[in-house]
């Protein structure tokens, strides 16, 4: 079967444009460290992808950890703005997304971060997120309802980027298997561009992505009908 012929991009961002899931095990370990716990790699799994809730929610039923939401997310918050400033691009982000701008195709960005927490993130690396201009959809928005694996953020986003597109015009890019689900669910194809220090075991038997890869180095955008690499 031939991949779609895309004519947007929508972009996931922890794990995927900026390697923050070593912030995130570093804090939630830091966290931890009181009730002589450490952070599984089955649960990170799990949360990957989701909302700040969500997540963290998942997190304090699999470890059992006496904390309400807030007392965790308290603590999170203040590690997170020391942090998160630090976290670098993932390798071939920047390349990729310069790419996309310069041959003016449609690119968005859409991750479960709060708003807050996206530019603290991103503070670093203005030039490269500029790229996106206003077509950034984060995690708190009120047009999202719901939270991936729901297809709401990625819908909005397209939405947001120009009113013209469909669903089967849309290139999704994703690091979490909850992602790649939010693809799926929203009808979009996807690459699931899995990081391999963050799995069990090898490449499953079954994803619901168009195309896995373990690096965004590999992807080939004339797969779907995107310009070549200059």
């Amino acid at each position: 079967m031939s991949a779609p012929q895309i004519k947007a991009c929508i972009f996931d961002m922890d794990g995927l444009l900026l390697d923050t899931e070593t912030i995130y095990s570093q804090v939630t370990n830091k966290i931890l460290e009181p009730y002589n716990k450490t952070f599984p790699i089955e649960t990170k799994l799990k949360m990957m992808g989701r909302d700040v809730r969500a997540a963290t929610e998942i997190l304090l039923t699999d470890l059992d950890l006496p904390l309400t939401f807030d007392e965790y997310d308290n603590q999170a918050t203040e590690l997170k703005q020391i942090y998160f400033g630090m976290a670098m691009m993932m390798p071939g982000a920047e390349r990729l997304i310069r790419h996309l701008a310069a041959h003016s195709i449609p690119i968005a960005l859409a991750t479960s971060s709060s708003k807050q927490m996206f530019l603290i993130k991103t503070a670093a690396h203005d030039a490269i997120f500029g790229q996106f201009c206003d077509n950034i959809t984060c995690g708190d928005d009120p047009d999202v309802k719901n939270s991936k694996p729901a297809p709401d953020i990625f819908l909005t986003a397209m939405r947001r980027l120009d009113d013209g597109l469909e669903p089967a015009d849309c290139l999704v890019f994703e690091d979490a298997e909850n992602g790649v689900e939010a693809a799926r669910s929203a009808r979009m194809s996807s690459v699931w561009v899995q990081d391999m220090r963050f799995s069990v075991g090898d490449e499953p038997a079954e994803h619901a992505a168009t195309e896995r890869v373990t690096s965004l180095l590999e992807f080939d955008p004339t797969k779907y009908g995107l310009p070549a690499y200059d």
